[in-house]
């Protein structure tokens, strides 16, 4: 049985995330007056995580939640749009990260 937050919505059938990102993620996206704000979180998180893509949980919350929350002050609302935009930007980090990683720690193409 997936963990919920006391009073905190449902998040979907499976939620994967640990109960202390359930409640950052809730806190962090509950002054928003935009509601796709917080579904474009949750979109992107389920399909990052049951896809693998998750490495650490913190910083996948944290770079979701800075991605969607820049969207939303550029006036998205379309929640659909946010997550897309959110999965492709995190699948880039987490290529870049390994591309350093591989060079030794440098920018691939910088010298």
């Amino acid at each position: 049985m997936a963990f919920r937050a006391p009073g905190l919505p449902p998040t979907g059938r499976n939620d994967c995330r640990a109960p202390a990102l359930a409640v950052m993620t809730h806190i962090i996206f509950s002054d928003y007056r935009n509601p796709a704000a917080e579904e474009a979180y949750e979109i992107a998180w389920d399909f990052l995580a049951r896809t693998g893509a998750v490495r650490d949980e913190f910083d996948a919350c944290v770079f979701l939640a800075q991605r969607i929350t820049v969207m939303v002050e550029e006036g998205q609302t379309n929640r659909i749009r946010m997550a897309n935009r959110a999965i492709s930007e995190y699948q880039r980090h987490l290529d870049e990260s390994d591309d350093r990683l591989r060079s030794g720690g440098h920018r691939v193409g910088a010298y």
